[in-house]
C-alpha cells in the first residue's frame, strides 16, 4: 500500500486483534495508569502517523470518556506538514472529537545551541502542556510504542547513562501517559489495517540525520539481522528488569535531594560542599541524578557525572555546566545549581537611598522587596532575612560587590557579590541571607525592623 490516507479493505479480523480482547487490555492499563474513571477529558498528541492515529482509534473506541485532539504543525515540511494538519482535523472530526491545532515555525524558535531534533521535542510538550490546562483536561496521552522504548534504552545505553536511562520510556511522567508502550508499531499497523483506519507517513522519518532514526532505521536492523532477530524483546526485557534498581534509586535520591538541600535566593537547589563530599562516590551520583530529575534537566551521561562527582571531592573552586539552562558553581562551601540568565537579568542595581517617612512602608532594590515598621526594641540585631535597626530616617542599600567595609568578600559566594545587597545606616550595616545572626547594640527605643523577600516573579510583589 503506497498512500496510507485510503482506507485499507477491511479484512477478517483475527481475536488478537479485535475489540473485545484489545478492550480488556486497555481497561487493565487505564486503571494502572490511574485515567480510567476520569470525568475530565483527555487530551490526545496526535501527528497524524500510525502510533498517533492508532492512539486516537484506541481513545475513540475503547474508551467512554471525552478527548479533545491536539496537532502541532512544526511548519518544517512545508505542504506534507500542512496536509498532515488538515487529516488529522478530518479524522478527529469523524470521531466527534474537538481539535486544538497550531501552527509554529520550530527553526525560528530554535534557542542558541538547540537541535532541531530537541528544539522541536521541546516546543511540542510546551505547546501540549499548554492546550492541557486550557482545556482542562486530566493528562495528555503521547503514543510512544515498545519500539520506542527500545530505541530510548539503546541511546541512553550509549550516551553512558545511570539506571534512570536503561528502563527505557516511563508509562507515566508528570501529566504525560503512555498508554500504547505494550504494544508494537508493527502491531499497531496491523489494528488499524485490521479497522480501517488510514494514516500519514512521515518522510521526516527515514531521515538519519536524527540520532533516533538511526537507531531505529539502521542500528536496530543491524542487531536483528548479525545478532537476535529477537533483539527488541530482549532489550524490553532488561529495561522492566531495571525498573525495580530506579525505583529503589529514586527513593534514594527523593530523601538525599530533601535532606541535603539549602534554599538560597537566586539559586535552582543548593546544597553545601561539605554534605556533598560526606557521600560515596556511587551516591554521589545517585544525588547529582536526582537533582538532575528534580529540576527536569536532561540527564548527564555516565563519563560528566563522574567528572562532576570528581570536582566535588577535589576542589573547592569550580564551575560545570550541565546544560545551557544550567551552570554549578561552588564557592564558600556552597555548591549551587544556578540558571545564568538570572545572574545577567538581576545583576546592575545600583547603589540606592531611601527615606524612611510614616511608620511603615516598603522599598524594593533589584529582585528583593524589603518592607519595614518603626517599633520599641531592646536591642538592634540581624538574622538572615530580618533585621532590627537603631531608629533613623534614611537606609543605603549597595550591591555586596561594592560594599568595603567590615563585611568581607569571603564571606559570600563569588557569583552573588553583585546579587546581593548590603542594607546600612549610620549605625548599623547588614547583609540579608548571609550573614547569619547576631546582636548589635543594645536600644531600649524605637527602632525599625526590616524584613527582606527575594521576588522570583513580580506576581509575588501581590502577596
Amino acid at each position: 500500500m503506497t498512500s496510507k490516507e485510503k482506507v485499507s479493505q477491511l479484512k477478517t479480523i483475527p481475536y488478537s486483534h479485535s475489540q473485545e480482547r484489545l478492550r480488556t487490555i486497555f481497561h487493565d492499563i487505564g486503571i494502572r495508569q490511574g485515567w480510567w474513571r476520569t470525568d475530565r477529558p483527555m487530551l490526545l498528541a496526535v501527528s497524524g502517523g500510525s502510533d498517533s492515529m492508532a492512539l486516537m482509534w484506541f481513545f475513540h473506541t475503547l474508551w467512554e470518556g471525552h478527548c479533545i485532539v491536539a496537532h502541532l504543525n512544526h511548519g518544517i515540511r512545508g505542504e506534507s506538514a500542512d496536509k498532515d494538519q488538515r487529516f488529522v482535523e478530518e479524522i478527529a472530526t469523524r470521531f466527534s472529537f474537538p481539535v486544538e491545532s497550531a501552527s509554529y515555525p520550530i527553526p525560528e524558535l530554535l534557542e542558541r545551541g538547540e537541535s532541531l531534533e530537541d528544539g522541536a521535542r521541546r516546543i511540542r510538550y510546551e505547546f501540549l502542556e499548554k492546550t492541557m490546562k486550557q482545556t482542562g483536561a486530566c493528562g495528555v496521552a503521547v503514543a510512544h510504542t515498545s519500539d520506542d522504548s527500545a530505541e530510548t534504552f539503546l541511546m541512553n545505553l550509549m550516551r553512558g547513562t545511570g539506571v534512570r536511562g536503561l528502563v527505557g520510556v516511563p508509562e507515566l511522567r508528570d501529566s504525560f501517559i503512555r498508554p500504547l508502550l505494550a504494544f508494537s508499531k508493527n502491531y499497531l499497523k496491523e489494528i488499524l489495517e485490521f479497522h480501517g483506519i488510514p494514516w500519514r507517513e512521515d518522510l521526516s522519518n527515514r531521515d538519519n540525520a536524527y540520532t533516533r532514526n538511526r537507531v531505529r532505521n539502521s542500528l536496530i536492523p543491524f542487531l536483528q539481522k548479525e545478532f537476535n532477530p529477537r533483539v527488541k524483546e530482549g532489550i524490553l526485557g532488561i529495561a522492566e528488569d531495571m525498573k525495580h534498581f530506579r525505583e529503589n534509586e529514586e527513593e534514594m535520591q527523593s530523601a538525599l535531594v530533601d535532606l541535603l538541600e539549602r534554599r538560597v535566593p537566586f539559586t535552582e537547589y543548593a546544597c553545601s560542599l561539605q554534605a556533598m563530599r560526606s557521600l560515596d562516590e556511587q551516591t554521589c551520583a545517585v544525588f547529582v541524578r536526582g537533582v538532575g530529575a528534580r529540576l527536569g534537566l536532561r540527564t548527564l551521561s555516565r563519563d560528566r557525572t563522574n567528572t562532576l562527582c570528581r570536582l566535588v571531592h577535589k576542589s573547592s573552586r569550580w564551575c560545570f555546566q550541565w546544560q545551557k539552562e544550567i551552570v554549578l558553581f561552588c564557592s564558600f562551601h556552597l555548591v549551587a545549581w544556578i540558571d545564568p540568565a538570572i545572574l545577567v537579568q538581576s545583576a546592575g542595581a545600583s547603589p540606592s537611598s531611601f527615606a524612611l517617612e510614616e511608620q511603615s512602608g516598603f522599598f524594593e532594590w533589584g529582585k528583593w522587596l524589603f518592607s519595614w515598621k518603626r517599633e520599641w526594641a531592646s536591642a538592634s540585631n540581624y538574622g538572615t532575612m530580618g533585621a532590627v535597626f537603631p531608629n533613623s530616617e534614611r537606609i543605603e542599600v549597595v550591591p555586596f560587590a561594592l560594599f568595603r567595609k567590615a563585611i568581607r568578600k569571603r564571606d559570600i559566594p563569588e557569583w552573588a557579590v553583585s546579587l546581593f545587597p548590603v542594607v546600612y545606616s549610620d549605625r548599623m550595616q547588614w547583609l540579608p541571607y548571609w550573614q547569619g545572626s547576631g546582636r548589635w547594640e543594645s536600644l531600649h527605643d524605637v527602632a525599625i525592623r526590616i524584613s527582606a523577600k527575594y521576588l522570583q516573579n513580580i506576581d509575588e510583589r501581590k502577596r
